[in-house]
């Protein structure tokens, strides 16, 4: 199976069927807009991420190494924007 982390859970989708084009939409969407209140969460779904695509990795998932990537790069950017920081330096 393809692994997406969703907000409360994973979604099962199969292999066979392809990375789906919704998935994590919202996290690489540029008009997200995540309150201060979400930092936490947003900080357990990047952990999620990073282990999906160091997975993904690992298997020679290449699409969904990038897929994960992709999201890995938008949740880090709204951490930044509300962290205030700038994009060159680094998350605690």
């Amino acid at each position: 199976m393809l692994k997406t982390r969703l907000a409360s859970g994973y979604c099962s989708r199969h292999l066979v069927a392809g990375p789906c084009q919704y998935a994590n939409v919202c996290e690489t969407c540029e008009n997200f807009a995540p309150g201060p209140i979400f930092q936490g969460a947003l900080r357990r779904q990047l952990a999620d991420v990073v282990e999906l695509r160091d997975d993904a990795r690992e298997r020679g998932w290449d699409s969904e190494m990038e897929r994960h990537q992709r999201v890995i790069d938008g949740i880090e950017g709204h951490l930044r924007r509300l962290e205030k920081l700038p994009r060159s330096e680094t998350l605690p």
